[in-house]
């Protein structure tokens, strides 16, 4: 049974692990919140600080701006917008095991995305806990829940929990304090006088200041967050989706073709018409442009791309669906188990900054189509929602899928 925490209490995560059985080596952090009914849009986010013996860089704090830390060992798996429905609103992994000896601390909290501008605080907030479990099993090993309330409700910023390194492994120590700053990095006051000293983060897509949010499975984020995290000033209007991949040797001989596509749908997940399902013989779409087919994919970079005017796309298209399939992939034997290193980034064709991407990695077999990822709209503004799921059937199976009928 989980330990059930207080603020200013701690717990031996070590020693609780191993009465249930479990290993510290997957640890999940999950973190959740509701919102006063009645009051305007909140969007929380969460995030985690780890401190070394080198102090505090910004390469080590992860949040939904920086999912990986320098070591590639915690993750922000995504960015929810508004708290809503039951469970964790949002879930940082973390390897106790596999940290660097240097790592000493690992702080976790939430802060109120813009709350001083806004004039919100968690005064407004109900239901606040982090937990802490086992990924793999899904047991709980501690939870720390609390009301922050009174004066400590007129804060935009709460450290929950840190993790420590102590003699012979790790605990858990329920913080609950509260700073009146609404940027991440202002907010690590809550813990004391340290300063991030560097503008460095640790995504996969190259060494330069701006670095892309990577998603794993599943993840989502607000573009217009990631945009302003990369200092596009005016707001993100013109987007490049970028799709590519590589095919791997086989047997068969023939040449691979894969082939890039959009959907857009309504509310009910449908296409309102044919003309919504945007590919090389369909290039363009009311703010949905196809820019040509790639037959091989060869070479880096992109494969393919298609361009989105986020200004133009009609109110009643709420997502668009982002797909690659495999032509002629039944005749010629072959499937998404050939294919590897295959991506989506999203860029801001203004600047050509590289905003959001995603490794879809090779959990792939016997599948010929795959949606790839999509944007949909909540609360007035475009997310992007890392999807990896793969069809068989093909092309035909989405076209079904999305309410084309093919014959």
């Amino acid at each position: 049974m989980a330990v059930t925490l207080k603020k200013g209490s701690k717990v031996s995560l070590t020693k609780e692990a191993s009465n249930l059985g479990i290993r510290l080596n997957n640890v999940a952090v999950g973190l959740g919140w509701d919102i006063s009914r009645g009051t305007s849009t909140y969007d929380l986010d969460a995030w985690a600080l780890a401190i070394t013996d080198e102090g505090l860089k910004k390469k080590n704090l992860v949040y939904f701006g920086n999912t990986l830390d320098s070591s590639k060992n915690i993750h922000h798996c995504g960015d929810n917008l508004t708290g809503d429905g039951d469970g964790d609103d949002e879930t940082i992994t973390i390897a106790l095991e596999n940290l660097p000896n240097t790592y000493k601390h690992v702080l976790v909290g939430v802060t109120i995305y813009r709350g001083a501008q806004k004039r919100q605080c968690f005064s407004d907030v109900d239901n606040t806990f982090i937990r802490v479990y086992d990924r793999n099993t899904g047991i709980e090993i501690c939870k720390y829940s609390d009301e922050f309330k009174g004066d400590i409700g007129s804060y935009t910023s709460m450290l929950f929990g840190a993790f420590s390194r102590v003699p012979g492994g790790w605990e858990f120590n329920a913080v609950g304090r509260g700073s009146k700053f609404s940027s991440i990095p202002d907010a690590l006051n809550v813990y004391g006088d340290y300063t991030l000293e560097d503008n460095i983060n640790n995504n996969v897509n190259g060494g330069t200041k701006h670095m892309a949010v990577s998603l794993s499975k599943g993840g989502k984020v607000s573009l217009a967050k990631v945009a302003a995290d990369a200092g596009i000033s005016g707001g993100l209007t013109k987007i490049i989706v970028g799709l590519g991949w590589d095919t791997n040797r086989y047997d068969g001989g023939a040449q691979f073709d894969l082939d890039a596509a959009a959907f857009m749908l309504g509310a009910n997940g449908k296409v309102r018409n044919d003309s919504d399902f945007i590919f090389y013989n369909n290039k363009m779409g009311q703010g949905v442009e196809h820019t040509g087919d790639n037959r091989t994919g060869e070479g880096d970079g992109d494969d393919e791309q298609i361009k989105v005017d986020l200004t133009a796309v009609p109110a009643d298209v709420e997502k668009i669906d982002f797909t690659v399939t495999i032509d002629q992939a039944d005749v010629r034997n072959q499937n998404f188990g050939m294919v590897e290193n295959s991506f989506i980034r999203i860029v801001d064709e203004a600047t050509g900054t590289e905003l959001v991407r995603y490794d879809l990695g090779e959990d792939f077999s016997v599948e010929t189509a795959i949606v790839v990822a999509e944007l949909y709209r909540h609360n007035g503004e475009w997310k992007f929602n890392a999807i990896g799921s793969g069809f068989s059937g093909g092309l035909a199976a989405l076209c079904g899928n999305f309410g084309i009928d093919v014959g």
